[in-house]
């Protein structure tokens, strides 16, 4: 028999086995053969990137990419040598030579990947048409699909020249451990495996220590400009806290779990039940000989959900901060009169309906001489990227009136907004604070503001984030009584003259807000709360979009990886099984005995990767986006949704594994 009829009877045989493993595959090249097409797509990378920025990222996650299907293609393909080393063992006991076993695994693996290549460009296609869709929708593009090919040559050339080089890193992994392990050591490779393993207290000890003295150290961020973050420095203090958590999980995973389970072990009246007694010894059994497998995976999951945690924070907060940075459908300065007309004019053409409303503020700016004065008085620039952002900001309050500011919030629609407010004296304000942090210690502070010749004390009876004009108009806006504003009017000049246009029948109109940006030649004054979040999507949604496709890989290795260690280990020891049958022990408790063995090798790297995930994700809040929003859940659902996704995942790969596992010690009563 030669080998091509061996290596196409093998999948047959062991399909349940050989069905995950050439899925995975064949899911990993089409992600890979979909990220390739979407880096080829000239068309679509003209319209989303402008200065080469995406082409760029498209290069660097491309070779991060390759490594990654490399690394899971060599590793899915360990666990099937160690699956076949009995097999192999009897090949080289019927005469066969090493050679002729390396050559079938190598045919093996040609009709493995040449089946997963078919698979992955058909579905990459697929795939890659229907990101174009998305993003074309999403970004509202003027894309002819008719110039963008189902199946790009050179994806398609490029993918099979990268498979080729995988089939080659196997053939050389192969023929190393072929080469290097002699014939008995084939045939008894598991019981090989078996070392005995002392338990030590102190390295269990440090591992435990570590881990906890890393979430403090995470933790430690929330202290604000105190935190040692702060003070020391966030780079050395971030890598101080990475090596801590990774030092930690190596220990807790190699020491400490091991070491608490043999402990448990004195506890007899816990210890001596029918499936605790099988389970505890089979627990440190694996982790003797997987520990360094489930160190990997946990640091794997943890990467995983803490890159879609942020992920999907990153692109979720700016969109949700929109309403504060641009609360107005429409927003402009106003230099002249003869702009309102000429504005209203051209929103006219825009909208036939009478529910578009106009609302002209005046801002006056006002100084202070008070000692102690808000951040916002002084803030000179917020150090961003938009023109209007870099634009020098003289220090004092922009003063609005409370009719002004009710007005302004009933058109922008903010109902909750409305009811938080009440009414200032005329000695009385309230402050609108740029950012959230401490906002309510403001409340009591008095400010003497110099009006005209006159200092004139106001009290803050509260501070809000409702801030009714976009920060390019207003920073530092104090909103007094009626009776106080007619008194600046009487005094001063206005600063500045803000015209707000709101209503249902102009959102979304970016025509509308291109057409006004020409007619004002551009002015970073002009704000848009629609073209914010446009921006924001057109900005972004390359960048997540590419990040993604590693999450995506991420998972398909995580589950695949989990599932492969899992029958491993449940199959080799089909044998024992047997023994439990045949001392009286029912099927229903093998199976229990089977999901409890596997929910704890599924639980350990997903509890521990989302304690990594969660303390990751508040110091990349706390220290790397701006915090103009009030601390509230509703903003982390984005996170929740990105960690419920990633359960969902390790669910189903947890229900297939143990399918699999029982059919395969069970048979047809698995079920």
């Amino acid at each position: 028999m030669n080998n091509l009829s061996i290596a196409l009877k093998n999948p047959k045989n062991n399909f349940s086995f050989y069905a995950l493993y050439l899925l995975s595959v064949s899911f990993v090249i089409t992600v890979f053969f979909a990220f390739t097409s979407f880096s080829m797509n000239r068309v679509m990378l003209e319209k989303i990137s402008g200065d080469g920025r995406v082409e760029t990222m498209c290069s660097v996650i491309s070779v991060f990419l390759m490594a990654f299907v490399i690394f899971y293609m060599s590793y899915s393909n360990r666990f099937f040598l160690r699956r076949r080393m009995k097999e192999l063992g009897i090949y080289a006991l019927l005469g066969y030579r090493k050679t002729t076993v390396l050559s079938l695994l190598t045919t093996e693996n040609l009709l493995v990947c040449f089946i997963a290549f078919i698979a992955g460009i058909l579905l990459g296609g697929v795939f890659h048409k229907g990101i174009v869709f998305g993003i074309t929708r999403l970004l509202d593009l003027t894309v002819n699909n008719s110039e963008i090919p189902f199946f790009n040559i050179h994806a398609i050339a490029k993918t099979a020249c990268f498979i080729f080089a995988i089939v080659i890193v196997l053939l050389l992994s192969n023929s190393r451990f072929l080469f290097k392990t002699s014939l008995m050591g084939l045939v008894r490779f598991e019981k090989s495996a078996e070392r005995k393993m002392k338990f030590h207290a102190l390295p269990a000890i440090i591992g435990f220590g570590s881990i906890i003295m890393g979430y403090i150290l995470a933790l430690d961020i929330l202290r604000g400009a105190k935190s040692v973050w702060f003070t020391i420095g966030f780079s050395p203090v971030a890598m101080m806290t990475l090596v801590l958590i990774v030092l930690g999980t190596i220990l807790f995973i190699a020491s400490f779990l091991p070491f608490a389970v043999q402990r448990s072990k004195n506890n007899k009246r816990r210890f001596y039940t029918e499936i605790k007694i099988i389970t505890s010894p089979n627990f440190i059994y694996r982790m003797r000989s997987n520990s360094r497998t489930l160190i990997m995976l946990t640091l794997l999951s943890a990467a995983t959900l803490t890159v879609s945690s942020v992920m999907a924070l990153s692109l979720y907060y700016p969109i949700a901060a929109v309403s504060r940075m641009a609360p107005s459908e429409i927003e402009c300065r106003i230099e002249d009169e003869s702009e309102t007309d000429a504005v209203r004019q051209i929103v006219n053409k825009y909208s036939s309906q009478n529910n578009v409303t106009f609302l002209q503020t005046n801002i006056y700016k006002v100084t202070s001489a008070s000692g102690q004065l808000p951040a916002e008085y002084s803030v000179g620039n917020s150090k961003g990227d938009s023109d209007n952002e870099k634009i020098l900001r003289k220090a004092g309050f922009e003063c609005i009136s409370y009719s002004d500011y009710i007005s302004l919030l009933e058109a922008q629609g903010r109902k909750k907004a409305l009811k938080r407010m009440e009414k200032p004296g005329d000695k009385e304000c309230i402050l609108v604070k740029y950012q959230s942090d401490s906002y309510k210690k403001e409340t009591g502070n008095v400010y003497s503001l110099l009006i005209g010749n006159e200092e004139i004390p106001v009290t803050v009876t509260a501070a809000t984030l409702d801030n009714p004009i976009s920060f390019a108009n207003s920073v530092g806006t104090l909103i007094v009584s009626d009776n106080l504003y007619h008194t600046m009017e009487e005094r001063l000049s206005p600063e500045t003259k803000v015209l707000s246009i709101n209503g249902e029948s102009i959102k979304d109109n970016e025509a509308l807000f291109l057409e006004l940006s020409e007619y004002l030649n551009g002015s970073p004054y002009l704000q848009g709360n629609s073209h914010r979040i446009h921006e924001i999507f057109s900005l972004s949604s390359s960048t997540f979009l590419l990040i993604g496709f590693l999450v995506i890989l991420f998972f398909i290795a995580t589950g695949s990886i989990l599932y492969f260690n899992n029958i491993s280990a449940i199959t080799d020891a089909k044998d024992d099984y047997e023994i439990l049958r045949k001392m009286g022990y029912t099927d229903r408790t093998v199976k229990k005995i089977i999901k409890k063995q596997t929910i704890t090798f599924f639980s350990i790297p997903f509890l521990l990767g989302l304690t990594d995930c969660i303390f990751a994700t508040i110091v990349y809040k706390t220290a790397l986006m701006q915090n103009i929003l009030k601390e509230s859940l509703m903003l982390y659902i984005p996170t929740f949704i990105a960690i419920l996704l990633t359960f969902v995942i390790y669910m189903i790969y947890y229900c297939m594994t143990v399918h699999t596992c029982a059919h395969a010690v069970l048979g047809t009563n698995a079920s």
